[in-house]
């Protein structure tokens, strides 16, 4: 299709000098008269014209993009005490369960073991009251007990299974404490800085001890404006079923892996008029870093096929644009279009043109309605 739209102006060249060079060299008739020239009639303009073709359209729709971590954590004590080990090194790749820090635990244990302690002392309590209670009851139903000692023992047996209640939570609460005298990775990531040292005293108000970032895969933000998202996408549901997203980084290079739409954001941004589309892309190399800007381009799966002409082909009138094609008498013939995405040498036609038409792609500006013109294929 390229190399036809580039033959288009060689060809009319040619023949219109051909024209010219028969009017200008045609052979004298018999008694020396020259012969009447063979070229187009005054009255008609010389065109070119040419047939329609078809082309596999898949343009590369190009959005700015910032690369997103899908999950970023703080590294936040939950425990106060004094730090007693840093079990990583700044910039590690860290796995979900890693130890990070170990916090003096000495007084979380004694908490724990005071609980225990408390829990057994509770057990044993409700033991007591509950045989009180069952002796009272068996006296109470044989009336050798009063009303107000029965009432008594089921009071104190309330009492017990509330201590004893009271007494396992304050035992979870220290085993939990002691648990957080070991921090652990939560996620998979890249940690950063170590804000806190062995020795240095921490709490739940020293703030993040340090912070681990996941970088595979990793979350690419792209928005395309509202109405593209609608005419060209399809809504959610054609972006993620009828298009594939590729990344170009920062220096020019194309990223090997292709991207997977995630979800779309659930309103517009009034701003811009853009829809938020979330991208997820593996990232084992760590090439793509979160916060990092990328170009994202997207284009179709399956290439539409469209008919196509010259750029030269297509006029328009106001909005509506326009062909011209030669009719009978060589009168030219308007034929309304509904123009597709163009290219820098082919303009798509979604309706109004057939493949295989012929149209006016050359001396288009000569055309006047009703005047008659001299076609030339090309």
């Amino acid at each position: 299709m390229k190399k036809n739209i580039l033959m288009l102006a060689a060809a009319l060249s040619a023949a219109m000098i051909l024209s010219a060079t028969a009017q200008e060299g045609a052979p004298a008739a018999e008694g020396g008269a020259p012969a009447a020239p063979q070229g187009p009639k005054p009255s008609m303009f010389l065109v070119g014209v040419a047939k329609a073709g078809s082309v596999d359209h898949n343009p590369v729709r190009t959005f700015a993009g910032r690369v997103l971590s899908p999950e970023t954590v703080a590294i936040v004590p939950q425990v106060a005490g004094e730090v007693e080990k840093v079990a990583f090194r700044e910039g590690d790749t860290v796995k979900k369960g890693k130890l990070l820090y170990v916090i003096d635990d000495v007084q979380y244990k004694a908490a724990e073991a005071a609980a225990e302690a408390a829990v057994a002392q509770a057990e044993a309590s409700l033991d007591y009251a509950r045989k009180t209670f069952d002796r009272t009851k068996t006296l109470f139903e044989k009336n050798a007990a009063s009303v107000d000692a029965m009432d008594n023992a089921s009071s104190a047996l309330a009492v017990a299974q509330a201590n004893l209640a009271s007494a396992k939570a304050n035992l979870e609460r220290a085993s939990d404490s002691l648990a957080h005298c070991r921090i652990t990775a939560p996620v998979d990531g890249k940690i950063g800085v170590n804000a806190a040292s062995v020795g240095n005293y921490v709490s739940t108000a020293s703030g993040a001890l340090a912070t681990i970032v996941r970088q595979d895969p990793v979350r690419v933000a792209f928005a395309p404006g509202s109405r593209d998202y609608l005419a060209v996408f399809g809504g959610e549901k054609g972006l993620k079923d009828l298009f594939e997203v590729r990344l170009r980084l920062a220096d020019g290079t194309a990223f090997d892996a292709e991207g997977e739409v995630e979800f779309v954001g659930n309103e517009v941004n009034a701003a811009t008029d853009t829809m938020p589309v979330y991208a997820r892309f593996a990232n084992p190399d760590g090439l793509l870093v979160p916060g990092a800007t990328v170009k994202v381009e997207v284009r179709a799966k399956a290439p539409a096929r469209h008919v196509a002409v010259p750029l030269t082909a297509v006029q328009r009138d106001g909005e509506q644009a326009f062909v011209w094609m030669v009719g009978e008498n060589n009168l030219p013939v308007r034929r309304d279009i509904e123009a597709g995405p163009a290219t820098a040498s082919y303009q798509t036609v979604l309706s109004g043109l057939e493949e295989g038409e012929s149209v006016i792609v050359r001396g288009t500006h000569k055309v006047i309605p009703g005047v008659p013109v001299e076609p030339v294929e090309l």
